[in-house]
């Protein structure tokens, strides 16, 4: 076993030692789920536009690219009768890299982190998975990405009480160092 957890570890830090940075933006739809009661009305959200500031190491491993990144997520669900609601989160994803096919690069990943929904605090996770595509070794990077984003609590007490979930598709773009 200890053997097992050092050759990991050297791989790791050898990993480290080739490992890319990066920054990006994505901008996209949230159709979001959850219904909100507040002073006895109930009611849907309406989708609403999204967008996301990354920025994540990539480290490069024998059969695939592991990537951490720190993210901030944001989107304003709007309801019929008590208007528009703010969500902002910070995220730590993980992500597992696949390159199958020369400059597209499809992955799957994780995220935990803090949510603000409306002046009321939650955990958060999500699910990603997406695609991208390199511009013949241009620092520039396209992609597409699936997400699905869920508060862990109710936001609100009292009477005042909310489920948020979303599942968003974004655009994003991304700039390699």
């Amino acid at each position: 076993m200890k053997k097992t957890l050092l050759a990991l570890f050297a791989l790791l830090a050898c990993s480290a030692a080739h490992a890319e940075f990066y920054v990006g933006a994505g901008y996209g739809l949230s159709v979001n789920h959850g219904s909100v009661i507040e002073d006895g009305f109930k009611t849907k959200y309406k989708d609403s536009a999204a967008y996301s500031l990354s920025g994540g190491l990539v480290m490069p491993l024998p059969l695939f690219d592991f990537r951490t990144e720190l993210e901030y997520f944001h989107t304003r669900p709007e309801t019929k009768s008590l208007g528009t609601k703010k969500l902002n989160a910070v995220m730590v994803n993980a992500t597992g890299v696949i390159p199958l096919i020369p400059f597209i690069d499809p992955y799957v990943g994780m995220g935990v982190g803090y949510g603000r929904y409306d002046h009321n605090n939650s955990s958060a996770w999500q699910l990603l998975a997406g695609v991208e595509y390199n511009f013949l070794s241009n620092p520039f990077v396209i992609g597409a990405e699936y997400r699905f984003f869920n508060l862990t609590e109710d936001g609100g007490k009292g009477s005042d009480k909310s489920k948020y979930s979303t599942h968003g598709v974004m655009l994003k773009l991304k700039y390699t160092f």
